[in-house]
């Protein structure tokens, strides 16, 4: 599907990123999905052979009483950038409908939510999110909540019976635990209890960046064990010192060790949702350029291909096909 080769550029390549805050950005900004001075837009992204994004329904700069009014709003956001370029982006849920977008010419577009803050923790707006085709959540965002502790606040807290009773409410739906930002009790409760896919939409190696927001190898292993994916992010502060384009290599290639298949490795840029990025990285038209160097540096043009699209894809089917029996 990928069509990669050395030497590839943007016009051979599949992307699949698998989160990015472009939704809130745009609509802050004022600025427009078809060109915008941010990290990703229309003009660039349409530049590749195929293009999937999960977008990102997410805020933190209003008061935690008006959060669900803002997610309805980026939600209304989203619907009106895309139905401006129909011709350009299409609202997916499924692999299917993906592979339809890009035959079509078409990027494609889904939806996750940054945590279930923005949903007030509750069911009842889980089941509004399921109905906008959302497809993966993240329990928290970087502040805990009635679910667990997140990654920067109290972050020795688990899941609560509330967490646990959202955690299968989402899998009953069809949407991903996504284990990004939470605590590492927090991670490792959502590992032990889920019955699908778990995925890491924007972590990186805490082997070779110490943060936090990164996921240790025993992490890494248990969300491959589940058959779910981990995204790498493009956040300098997660990839380490002065980091560069090898720098970056270096987290993929770390999780390769640990998962020499590649089918558990993906993208997640983190793009418009950052400041500062590697060198020689400078948005989503900057892909290619790591493609090409994780080609120099010995992967094969197959596992490339299934880390830039074929693993995440793959898996947000597999939860698809898991909420239909």
């Amino acid at each position: 599907m990928t069509g990669l080769r050395k030497g590839a550029d943007m016009n051979d390549l599949h992307v699949f990123d698998a989160h990015a805050d472009t939704i809130s950005y745009l609509r802050y900004a004022k600025q427009d999905l078809r060109h915008s001075p941010g990290h990703w837009d229309l003009d660039r992204a349409g530049e590749f052979a195929g293009f999937g994004q999960i977008f990102a329904l997410w805020a933190d700069w209003v008061p935690r009483d008006a959060l669900w009014a803002e997610c309805q709003g980026q939600y209304e956001t989203y619907l009106t950038m895309l139905a401006r370029y129909p011709e350009r982006i299409r609202h997916c849920r499924t692999a299917r409908d993906a592979e339809d977008a890009w035959r079509a010419g078409k990027a494609a577009a889904f939806l996750s939510v940054e945590g279930a803050e923005m949903l007030d923790c509750d069911i009842a707006k889980l089941d509004i999110a399921a109905d906008w085709s959302v497809r993966a959540l993240n329990l928290t965002w970087n502040f805990a909540n009635e679910l667990s502790g997140s990654n920067a606040e109290r972050p020795e807290q688990g899941l609560s019976a509330r967490g646990r009773e959202f955690l299968r409410a989402m899998e009953e739906r069809g949407i991903l635990p996504d284990v990004s930002h939470l605590s590492d009790a927090g991670t490792w409760d959502v590992l032990r209890w889920a019955r699908g896919p778990v995925i890491a939409s924007h972590s990186n190696a805490r082997a070779l960046c110490p943060h936090r927001r990164n996921l240790t190898d025993d992490m890494f292993r248990a969300i491959a064990q589940t058959g779910g994916v981990a995204g790498y992010n493009v956040c300098a502060e997660f990839t380490g010192e002065k980091p560069t384009l090898d720098t970056m290599c270096d987290h993929i290639l770390h999780f390769m060790e640990l998962d020499p298949s590649g089918k558990h490795i993906a993208l997640g840029g983190d793009l418009d949702g950052i400041t500062e990025m590697p060198a020689g990285f400078e948005g989503v038209q900057s892909w290619p350029a790591l493609a090409q160097r994780l080609l120099e540096r010995g992967l094969d043009e197959k596992t490339v291909g299934n880390i830039f699209w074929n693993n995440a894809i793959g898996v947000m089917e597999c939860a698809v096909c898991d909420h239909a029996k």
